[in-house]
Parts: C-alpha cells; sequence; structure tokens
C-alpha cells in the first residue's frame, strides 16, 4: 500500500512571512484562505509529502471523481480534505483571534509526482490529469502558491507551533488508504516576528 507522509525539516526551513494585499475577487477570498478583502499577514511554507509506501497511490482522472470539486475561480479540481494547516500555543491548544481557531485550509488541486524522493525512484508515471504520487516520489505545495499559509493577521509575536495533517478527512475518515496513518502529522516550531 501507499504511505504517504510528511517531511517535517522542509516544512521548518520554509517558513516566511509575508504581508500581502487582498482584493474583493481574489481566489483566496473565494477559496477561504483569508477572511476577506485587505492586507493580511501570512505565514508561508512547503509542504512536501513523499510516498515511502510499497506501492503507488492512484487516484486517477478528478473528473466525475466524488473526491474532487472544480474550482471556477482556480479553474482546476480541488481534492477535499487533502491537508489541514494549524497554528498551536506551545502547550498545542489552538490559537484563536477574534473567537476563531487560526488555520489554515489547503485543498490540494494536483497530487503528482513532483520531485524525486529517493535516489532512484524510477520514472514519474502522474501529473494533474491522471493523479497520484509513486513510490519514491513527492508532491510538494511551495510556499509561492495561492492558499499555501496560514493567515496570522492580528496574531500576538512569540514562539508557536505550526502542524501540518495529511490524509484527514471530516470526522477523522481518510481521504484514501495508506498503510500507515500514524505519520500523517508534522509538527514544527516557527517564531512569529513583531513587524511582518
Amino acid at each position: 500500500m501507499p504511505n504517504i507522509t510528511i517531511n517535517a525539516a522542509r516544512l521548518q526551513s520554509s517558513v516566511v512571512f509575508r504581508k500581502t494585499q487582498f482584493k474583493p475577487a481574489d481566489c483566496a477570498i473565494f477559496e477561504g484562505c483569508v477572511s476577506g478583502p485587505a492586507k493580511r499577514s501570512l505565514m508561508k511554507f512547503d509542504v512536501q509529502t513523499p510516498n515511502i509506501g510499497t506501492a503507488d497511490l492512484v487516484l486517477g482522472s478528478p473528473t466525475n471523481n466524488p473526491a474532487f470539486i472544480f474550482s471556477p475561480c482556480h479553474g482546476h479540481y480541488h481534492l477535499e480534505c487533502y491537508a489541514v494547516y494549524e497554528l498551536l500555543y506551545l502547550n498545542v491548544t489552538p490559537v484563536i483571534v477574534n473567537g476563531v481557531d487560526v488555520v489554515g485550509h489547503k485543498q490540494a488541486f494536483c497530487l503528482e509526482d513532483y520531485e524525486p524522493w529517493d535516489a532512484n525512484p524510477g520514472p514519474a508515471k502522474y501529473t494533474c490529469a491522471y493523479q497520484g504520487i509513486s513510490v519514491g516520489w513527492s508532491d510538494t505545495y511551495g510556499a509561492y502558491l495561492d492558499c499555501q499559509w496560514i493567515d496570522v493577521t492580528g496574531v500576538a509575536p512569540g514562539q508557536y507551533l505550526l502542524r501540518v495533517t495529511i490524509n484527514g478527512g471530516p470526522n477523522g475518515a481518510h481521504v484514501f488508504a495508506e498503510s500507515d496513518y500514524t505519520d500523517n502529522v508534522a509538527t514544527v516550531p516557527v517564531t512569529i516576528p513583531k513587524r511582518l
């Protein structure tokens, strides 16, 4: 079976903070990645998810696949509930701003053989048209991508934890089957600076 995990070292080393102005028509507004049009403080980061299992993860074509939803704004399909990004206090309780948990929800629009993970992974097989992750390959969402962040506007400077969970759907259900679900969470320390 496949076993998709998270590269925690890359997650931690890639964290950057940026201020970004959003307009009412931006896709990030429609996708719920920020709460509204304004200048927002964002914590951006890479999420690399290698397949370290013994079989490929095969999702296939997103067309007419109930696991995917078409995004008219982005013009492509989103895999629902692939990854959730959370900001936590060091005692592992959620950070709350204005009564709302500080959470970033990333809907993966394309799981593919993006970067080799093993030294000799074999040829890449999966693309956005026929999705999956081969054994020895990884899918990577770079910090430059839309919604690849947590909106930390209003969060006090200081020490926190960034927790990324993959393949955890609603009510604890998994989006796809794996040989091991215990390595689907990575938690790394982050420092929110005084000035963003």
